[in-house]
């Protein structure tokens, strides 16, 4: 059978991609090698308690606001958001300083409670969230006012790092630490973040944050329907092993790891960059494009523990936490950061009812380099040695976390992740959390490949997250739709 476009990868941009090209007439094929759609947002139960992996928040999700026109427009209009605390939907606390803060939603809101923490710090605070507020309007993906292109995604192309913009602003180590926290959700240390990356998403979560009834796994099955009312093709568990071309050097076909061919002459390929240079022939891309792909340089890994806690935990209830020794940002992307040093982010399924279980999630700082002994195993497989080292390394990190949010204390921990976890279910080769780094040291690869019919989606293209790489859907897809096309249509569901 042939078809029009073959989606490699059925994660957020995946999915999206293929909706929005089916939407417009499009024969398209959804490949993905695990045997279930979006493994890493899917999230997955132990005891009958659920963990949400790939979905913690979303900004940018109240009615009529830019997520939720996206949704619209793709057909996922069956979801209930829940509110998060709006007098604090992140907590954070430090304990070198000893002082605590929960962040209210709302640029106004947030002014001023942090004006009223840092009352010497004022003018700092409004200058920041005034510059974080005017870099998310300016994007034409998250304010359709504009006209939207690759040209225009150029153009704002910012050399500031956040680090550059919070020392011209203030010089109270604290504060710089809580205005850069999120830095966490994108994983580049802010002296290497352009600004306006870090504006494009914490502006969102400034405006608004939701979760969704159920977690991740409801956003799945929602994708999962609208994927199925479109008439796209749902392969799982075949990944793509080779893009075949014809011997002018056009695609011809998409040959998956079971031997199946999909002939086709449009291929979106949303994993990680370096996987695509092991599916098509090495001429296809010039030697300095692949040693481009090849030296990415990769967001930070982690290590995760998973617990169930028997009652609602107060302090995770609709908010998520972030746990400090230190208030030094930088230190957190340190090389050799160890988990048990934090900074420790917490998140809970609190959109069960309330009396359910809660299943806590905790993310620290890994190292790939701890655990290479084992690179060469695979999830399930992994020998006993393995088994022991990760099994100390989680019960360092929950003592240390303990000793900094003792409210954890009734917690029972059931299950444990470490970048060759990551590795494994996101096939970054490091195991980072968000793909490659959007930083001003390293130029992403864009949507257009020098291969006609050969494009590229996902978080490392646009940026991470649930936003991020619905985005990068829509900007792949203008270059075969109509960028302009596009934005009219989703004008119409705002």
């Amino acid at each position: 059978m042939r078809y029009d476009f073959v989606l490699i990868g059925a994660g957020v941009s995946g999915m999206s991609a293929s909706l929005i090209l089916a939407r417009h007439g499009y024969r398209v094929a959804l490949v993905e090698a695990f045997p279930k759609l979006a493994p890493t947002l899917r999230g997955f139960k132990r005891e009958g308690v659920f963990f949400d992996t790939g979905l913690h928040y979303l900004g940018s999700y109240g009615k009529q606001e830019i997520l939720d026109t996206y949704f619209k427009y793709l057909g996922i209009d069956d979801l209930e958001r829940v509110p998060y605390d709006t007098n604090g939907f992140d907590h954070m606390r430090f304990a070198d300083a000893n002082r605590r803060f929960d962040l209210p939603v709302g640029y106004e809101r947030l002014q001023a409670y942090l004006s009223a923490c840092f009352p010497n710090e004022t003018q700092g605070i409004a200058s920041y969230l005034e510059a974080v507020r005017e870099d998310f309007a300016s994007s034409p993906f998250l304010n359709l006012e504009h006209s939207f292109s690759m040209e225009s995604m150029m153009s704002m192309a910012d050399d500031r790092t956040l680090a550059d913009v919070m020392h011209s602003l203030t010089s109270d180590p604290l504060l710089t630490a809580i205005l850069s926290m999120h830095a966490l959700l994108y994983g580049v240390s802010p002296n290497e973040t352009p600004f306006t990356n870090h504006a494009k998403v914490v502006g969102s979560y400034y405006q608004s944050v939701h979760g969704i009834r159920g977690g991740g796994i409801s956003l799945v099955r929602s994708f999962e329907n609208a994927l199925k009312k479109a008439g796209v093709e749902l392969i799982c568990g075949n990944g793509a092993e080779e893009i075949l071309l014809t011997p002018r050097g056009d695609i011809r076909a998409v040959r998956l790891r079971r031997g199946d061919i999909l002939e086709t002459s449009g291929v979106i390929c949303t994993t990680h960059p370096k996987v695509l240079l092991d599916l098509v022939p090495s001429e296809v891309f010039r030697p300095v494009y692949r040693r481009r792909l090849h030296n990415l340089e990769e967001t930070v890994s982690a290590c995760m523990l998973f617990g169930i806690a028997d009652r609602p935990v107060d302090c995770l209830e609709n908010r998520n936490m972030f746990v400090c020794n230190e208030a030094d940002i930088h230190a957190f992307f340190h090389p050799n950061r160890q988990p048990e040093q934090g900074p420790f982010y917490i998140a809970s399924s609190a959109h069960a009812s309330s009396t359910d279980a809660r299943g806590i999630v905790v993310i620290a700082p890994g190292q790939m380099k701890d655990f290479a002994h084992w690179q060469d195993s695979h999830t399930g497989t992994r020998p006993q040695a393995y088994k022991d080292c990760k099994k100390q390394c989680m019960d360092i990190m929950w003592e240390k976390l303990l000793s900094g949010c003792p409210e954890l204390s009734g917690v029972r921990i059931v299950e444990g992740a470490t970048p060759l976890t990551l590795r494994d279910y996101t096939h970054s080769p490091t195991g980072s959390l968000y793909g490659t780094r959007h930083s001003v040291h390293q130029f992403n690869p864009v949507p257009a490949t020098r291969l006609p019919g050969l494009f590229l989606a996902g978080q490392s293209i646009v940026a991470p997250g649930i936003l991020g790489a619905t985005v990068s859907a829509f900007l792949t897809c203008g270059f075969i739709i109509g960028h302009n096309i596009l934005r009219k249509e989703l004008l119409a569901c705002a």
